[in-house]
């Protein structure tokens, strides 16, 4: 909400690479949040603003975002084991007390920003081998996950194969979401198998 804190904050992480976007209260910081095209890595958020404090901000916050996906540091003068515990009652991620020192607030930021990539990485993961046993028997998944094996295929004495052109599929699969494409396939492809 301060201007000078303001300045303090993009000095200290500009040169460090990162974009720092200011708000100068709580109810413009939701806004911005609620309108931004992506969410911000990380939020440092002042407890004393005008308005709505910081633990409002962060309350509101919590109610669509979890820890992970926006995680949030909060700063204030306030430095009580009361006040630090209020904070992290109110869904900040971590607090640090002004003055603080600079080493220690890019330490937390840094490490709030690898908890949050590995978050994603993990959620990326699980979607991708949801995705993955969409397609694939489990037997197959199981090969292809086997750190051993540098073969999947299996032995067959006798293979029918069938070759099949489905007219139009470029532009189907153009606007179909991909779950609903792979559903549609398998549905066709099962009625060879009745």
């Amino acid at each position: 909400d301060d201007p000078v804190n303001q300045m303090v904050m993009e000095n200290l992480l500009g040169p460090e690479g990162y974009k720092v976007t200011s708000c100068m209260d709580g109810m413009e910081a939701l806004e911005y949040i609620s309108e931004a095209s992506a969410l911000p890595d990380l939020i440092l958020l002042d407890v004393m603003m005008p308005g709505m404090s910081g633990h409002e901000v962060c309350e509101e916050l919590r109610k669509k975002y979890s820890y992970n996906a926006l995680p949030v540091i909060m700063v204030s003068a306030k430095s009580s084991q009361d006040n630090i515990v209020e904070g992290l009652a109110a869904g900040c991620n971590d607090y640090v007390a002004k003055p603080f020192d600079r080493m220690e607030l890019l330490a937390r930021v840094g490490t709030q920003l690898k908890l949050r990539d590995a978050h994603l990485k993990e959620v990326e993961h699980q979607k991708n081998a949801k995705l993955l046993q969409s397609m694939l028997p489990p037997h197959v998944i199981s090969k292809l996950q086997g750190a051993h094996s540098s073969m999947i295929v299996e032995e067959h004495k006798e293979v029918s194969v069938l070759f099949s052109d489905i007219v139009g599929y470029t532009a189907l699969a153009a606007t179909l979401p991909t779950m609903e494409l792979i559903k549609m396939l398998n549905m066709m492809f099962s009625k060879f198998d009745a």
